[in-house]
């Protein structure tokens, strides 16, 4: 069988007049916006369609489970936004406001050479992976004692739960033909590239922040992907 790819199913919804998503432009922002090209317009139909696709998945998940899903909003900007949980660059999600911010031009992935487009969606996926803990309460409150290594443990369990709920997003999109093995790929070598054990992330990862090494995100994604509910992704409750 051939298999549609993101960016094509993209092109199909548009010529077919499906619909997307609302997504924001901030107003403002630290640094000024380029001129719109055809490839900002790329990007931005991707991420609708990335956006429409975790919208499908999350609520027929949310109703499975006797409940509603709340989407997100998600909010373009360039350079630094102002956000309900502070001054934010990249891809952040804010569970003060419901909102994901995002930079368009994904800063984070120029910094390690990938630009593949499932790299871009799994950010995203990730994002509203966060926005599902918030609104399910499935993770415990932060660490405020003061205890490092708790704190440490933690985000590690937060960040790899996200991870996992990217895999459940993919393993879904992956049953409606629109990724291949090459896709999946990307997504490893994305969560590879990020992990507590690479070299470059040393020192960004120095404090209680942590993400997990390239095996735990590796592995954590995978399990998403090989499970189909919230708790094949307990993080909380199993070894890391």
């Amino acid at each position: 069988m051939v298999r549609l790819s993101l960016v094509t199913a993209s092109l199909l919804a548009i010529a077919t007049g499906l619909h997307f998503p609302t997504i924001s432009e901030a107003a403002e922002a630290s640094t000024s916006a380029p001129a719109a090209n055809a490839s900002d317009d790329n990007v931005k139909q991707l991420l609708s369609v990335v956006l429409a696709e975790t919208e499908d998945f999350w609520g027929a998940t949310f109703k499975a489970g006797g409940s509603t899903y709340e989407e997100p909003k998600l909010v373009l900007f360039t350079g630094f936004i102002a956000t309900a949980c502070g001054a934010v660059s990249g891809t952040s999600y804010c569970a003060a406001d419901h909102k994901i911010y995002l930079d368009p031009a994904f800063p984070e992935l120029r910094e390690i050479g990938l630009t593949g487009d499932f790299t871009k969606a799994l950010i995203v996926a990730r994002e509203v992976g966060h926005h599902v803990q918030n609104i399910a309460a499935v993770s415990p409150p932060a660490v405020t004692d003061g205890n490092q290594e708790a704190a440490i443990i933690r985000s590690e369990q937060v960040e790899l739960q996200a991870d996992c709920f990217a895999g459940l997003w993919s393993h879904y999109v992956w049953d409606k033909g629109l990724l291949e093995d090459t896709d999946l790929t990307q997504a490893r070598d994305l969560l590879r590239s990020l992990a507590d054990d690479q070299a470059a992330n040393a020192a960004r990862n120095s404090t209680a922040k942590r993400y997990g090494t390239s095996e735990q995100r590796i592995r954590w994604y995978d399990r998403g992907l090989a499970g189909k509910a919230i708790a094949d992704c307990n993080t909380f409750a199993n070894p890391l």
